[in-house]
C-alpha cells in the first residue's frame, strides 16, 4: 500500500486495532466490519471530513460530516469498550448494508 503508514496497537484486553495515516488522513479499521476515517478537508471529496463505515458481505456503506461534535463521541465510545460494533452501525445508519 504505497504511501500508507501501519501502526497496530494492542488494546487491554488483547484485541488488535490498526490505524493507518494517508495523506494526512487517519484511517482507524476498528473491526473486520467497522472503520473510522478522519480527513484533511482536501481530501473529503464533499462527504465530510469525518466518516464512519460499515462493510456487510462484501457491501459498504458510509457516514460522513464535517460535525467533530457528532463524530468524536461515537469514536472514543467505540475505543472506551462502551458502544460495539453493532451499535455504531446501527446508530449510524448503516445497518441497512446488504
Amino acid at each position: 500500500m504505497n504511501g500508507y503508514r501501519k501502526v497496530t496497537l494492542e488494546t487491554d484486553n488483547g484485541e488488535p486495532r490498526t490505524f493507518y495515516t494517508y495523506r494526512g488522513g487517519l484511517h482507524i479499521n476498528a473491526t473486520g466490519n467497522l472503520s473510522f476515517h478522519i480527513v484533511p478537508p482536501s481530501q473529503s471529496l464533499g462527504l465530510g471530513r469525518f466518516a464512519t463505515c460499515a462493510t456487510k458481505d462484501g457491501e459498504s456503506s458510509q457516514t460522513g460530516t464535517d460535525c467533530a461534535d457528532l463524530f468524536f463521541p461515537r469514536l472514543l465510545a467505540f475505543l472506551q469498550g462502551k458502544a460495539n460494533e453493532e451499535e455504531i452501525i446501527r446508530n449510524e445508519g448503516l445497518s441497512e448494508t446488504k
